[in-house]
């Protein structure tokens, strides 16, 4: 037996406390083929470390051998020491028999680095010297799809599918296909490669991005029945809950959107769209729970702005304007023209007609084309007797809307 033949026969007993010796007896004892297929064995099992110390041994006798290069740049890698890894790869020639591993690992750790462009270079390279290895086109095709250039990397999901092949390193390229026709806003027949998809491959993510796109193409019903059967596999899968709640708010089943929303929120209370699709479900059936809701929301959520944006137009909608001025005392609203508005039209219609005409004022500039805004505009100037900013108003109004006979009536008496 021989001492490569003992490290693994101890490795598979379990009894690791005296590898690292009988890899040294290896290496004094068997010969260099024996010990290159020890180290490949180890790297096979995960065991790098120990395989470190062989091929870094071998290399002393073959300092030219693209194959032990190529091993030590990938432990290098897996190590997180690039630098050393390129080191490794750049002695490897075009000619050696391990230039094809070489391109792999050197793509590998060009990307690590975050030099996509160069990792695509070694892989097109790759696919022009080496067309018949699939694995370039595998490699090419994830490159593009983790920098989300969706188009691209269909090309290459597309020739390995023209080429019979469904999966890769127990990838299903029909899934990638199917995703990177989502991320390129191809829907429909994104939809169309998930159809396709197995029950082993339709796994929880790809349930999830059907109903997803189910609901973009505003199929709600398909997109219920897609994420109802996902919850009922997994209950704890939030981001189904608000997707699921929007389709039932817009087939008008409020109540089962109430509810989907109010199920996602105990599972993540952070999260605002479900905050906002309870509280549009909820206002018909309970306004006054959907609103201790959406209070609940601003109070929570990282960005509450887009919530308080909506609880004021509903107080303003409602004519409860002093809940409003109550939302937004205390509140820095500077740089939302939106609240603004609201704020001076809840100051007009609790009687504080020069802080209204004020604040509506500073958002002019923003809304001058909107005639609900010039129409409170206006409303306002009327009651301060500010005539000379009311005829400005007017035209503007006017400009917009110019067969509007009671604004040019109101004009013409200025």
């Amino acid at each position: 037996m021989s001492k490569a033949d003992k490290v693994m026969e101890t490795i598979d007993d379990g009894d690791f406390s005296k590898v690292d010796g009988l890899i040294q007896e290896s290496l004094r004892e068997d010969d260099d083929q024996t010990q290159f297929s020890l180290a490949e064995t180890l790297m096979s099992r995960g065991l790098s470390v120990q395989a470190k110390t062989i091929y870094q041994h071998l290399l002393t006798n073959y300092p030219s051998e693209g194959q032990i290069l190529s091993r030590l740049a990938e432990i290098a890698v897996s190590d997180g020491d690039s630098d050393q890894a390129l080191d490794y790869i750049s002695q490897i020639t075009p000619d050696s028999p391990a230039y094809a591993e070489n391109l792999l690992v050197s793509a590998d750790i060009y990307q690590s680095l975050g030099l996509y462009e160069v990792s695509e270079q070694k892989l097109l390279e790759g696919i022009r010297e080496f067309p018949d290895e699939e694995v370039f086109k595998f490699a090419l095709a994830e490159v593009y799809f983790d920098e989300n250039k969706f188009n691209q990397a269909l090309t290459y999901y597309d020739m390995l599918l023209d080429m019979g092949i469904k999966n890769y390193s127990g990838i299903s390229i029909v899934l990638r296909k199917a995703s990177s026709l989502a991320g390129d806003g191809q829907y429909e027949d994104a939809i169309s490669e998930y159809e396709k998809l197995n029950a082993l491959e339709l796994n929880e993510d790809a349930q999830f991005q059907l109903g997803f796109l189910y609901n973009q193409v505003k199929n709600y019903n398909k997109s219920i029945s897609v994420l109802e059967n996902l919850l009922d596999s997994n209950r704890d899968y939030p981001t189904a809950y608000p997707v699921l709640a929007e389709d039932y708010l817009n087939i008008k089943k409020n109540a089962d959107a109430f509810k989907y929303a109010q199920l996602g929120l105990n599972l993540n209370e952070l999260d605002d769209r479900l905050y906002a699709i309870a509280f549009d479900a909820g206002t018909s059936e309970d306004a006054n729970n959907a609103i201790k809701i959406l209070e609940t929301g601003i109070k929570k959520v990282e960005n509450p702005m887009p919530l308080v944006i909506k609880l004021s137009d509903y107080y303003v909608t409602k004519g409860q304007f002093k809940a409003n001025l109550d939302l937004l005392d205390g509140r820095e609203i500077n740089n939302n023209p939106k609240l603004i508005w609201n704020l001076a039209k809840s100051e007009f219609e609790t009687d504080d007609v020069n802080k209204a005409q004020e604040d509506i004022l500073t958002v002019l500039d923003e809304f001058k084309d909107n005639l609900d805004y010039l129409s409170d505009l206006v409303e306002i100037l009327r009651s301060t007797g500010n005539k000379e900013v009311l005829q400005a108003a007017l035209r503007l109004y006017l400009k917009q809307d110019p067969d509007n006979e009671q604004m040019q009536e109101l004009l013409d008496s200025l």
